[in-house]
């Protein structure tokens, strides 16, 4: 619906997506890694997942404790960046023992080194 606007040399796309790859269902039409896959065909990446290295449905760091327990952990806030915003980004994910007084999601806070913004 919004793709003419995520073509923008300087967009992003963040917030709490309640998806992840590792729910993924084969024969479902619509699933996190299309949504992934259309993202980069318009020049847009998950910066935890440049930064980390990591597969998407293989994060290491969590940002959601269902229930505020950390046995129950997922990954499904993200900050998908362009090209000319993620080059200079760095991100950053609070740390449960931190957080899950507040909240059942952990901060993830991005920031972007760029003059012209």
């Amino acid at each position: 619906m919004h793709k003419a606007k995520l073509t923008a040399s300087k967009a992003m796309l963040c917030g709490d997506l309640n998806s992840n790859a590792c729910w993924d269902v084969w024969d479902r039409w619509w699933n996190h890694s299309d949504v992934v896959k259309e993202l980069n065909q318009v020049g847009i990446e998950s910066l935890y997942h440049l930064q980390t290295g990591e597969q998407q449905g293989k994060e290491s760091l969590p940002t959601f404790c269902m229930y505020r327990k950390e046995d129950r952990t997922y990954h499904i806030d993200y900050a998908f960046l362009s090209k000319d915003l993620i080059s200079s980004a760095e991100l950053s994910i609070g740390k449960s023992e931190d957080w899950l007084e507040f909240s059942d999601h952990m901060p993830v806070i991005f920031t972007i080194e760029n003059e012209r913004i």
